[in-house]
């Protein structure tokens, strides 16, 4: 078990429930690990009650299981879980695009401009620096949750956003390589361009095709690296 950092005492229901949450994602905790809640509650110094309420959000975010008189346990994602986020950020994306098409939803020059910031901090960071501070700069989310504004949905954000969950475990386990990632620049640059131009049929194309490519080759590297995350 990792060595934890005490927590104080403000907002101790809500920063639990992050602590636990940042662990499991970042795997200190490893796929089917056993999680006590008497050694969490002494380790955090904090009593079993939120504890045990974070265990409660954790399960309901499908980061943990309870398996009744055996005990809760960390979630390992396995290859076919990928498939289905990755089904479920492109329906999600799509149906941004769909709202744009219908007249519904407007391309904020605003967002777009946010969207294109991002996209130049992305490039120099990772064409001057380690992949790592790429990763760890959340840059790819960043880009992703601006897109999603314009769909003005704010559900829509949270969904996705905890859907997005498995990249911590992706980028921990090196499965997302520089090649990826700058293949998935390139795309960006190019929904960025959809969007300036108002061309709907292109963003969507490029838009399918972005997440597509990603979820094959994650697809592939996490069945090379033994099937489970």
């Amino acid at each position: 078990m990792p060595k934890l950092i005490r927590i104080d005492n403000a907002n101790l229901l809500e920063k639990t429930y992050g602590i636990l949450k940042e662990l499991i994602i970042k795997r200190e905790f490893p796929p089917e690990h056993k999680l006590s809640i008497p050694e969490l509650s002494a380790q955090l110094g904090v009593s079993r009650t939120p504890i045990r309420d974070a265990l409660g959000r954790l399960e309901m975010d499908g980061l943990i299981k309870t398996v009744p008189k055996v005990g809760t346990f960390v979630v390992g994602f396995s290859s076919e879980n990928v498939l289905d986020i990755m089904d479920t950020r492109l329906m999600i994306e799509l149906w941004v695009v769909e709202k744009l098409t219908s007249g519904m939803a407007q391309a904020s020059q605003d967002i777009v401009s946010n969207m294109e910031k991002i996209h130049e901090t992305s490039v120099y960071i990772v064409n001057t620096s380690k992949l790592e501070n790429y990763h760890e700069g959340d840059y790819n989310l960043h880009f992703h949750m601006e897109f999603l504004k314009l769909g003005g949905n704010r559900n829509i954000l949270n969904i996705y956003q905890n859907t997005m969950n498995y990249r911590y475990l992706a980028m921990k386990s090196y499965l997302i390589t520089k090649e990826m990632v700058l293949h998935s620049l390139q795309q960006h640059e190019r929904i960025i361009g959809s969007l300036k131009a108002g061309s709907h049929d292109d963003l969507r194309q490029v838009v399918s095709e972005h997440l597509e490519d990603a979820k094959i080759r994650l697809y592939k590297n996490i069945n090379l690296n033994g099937g489970l995350i």
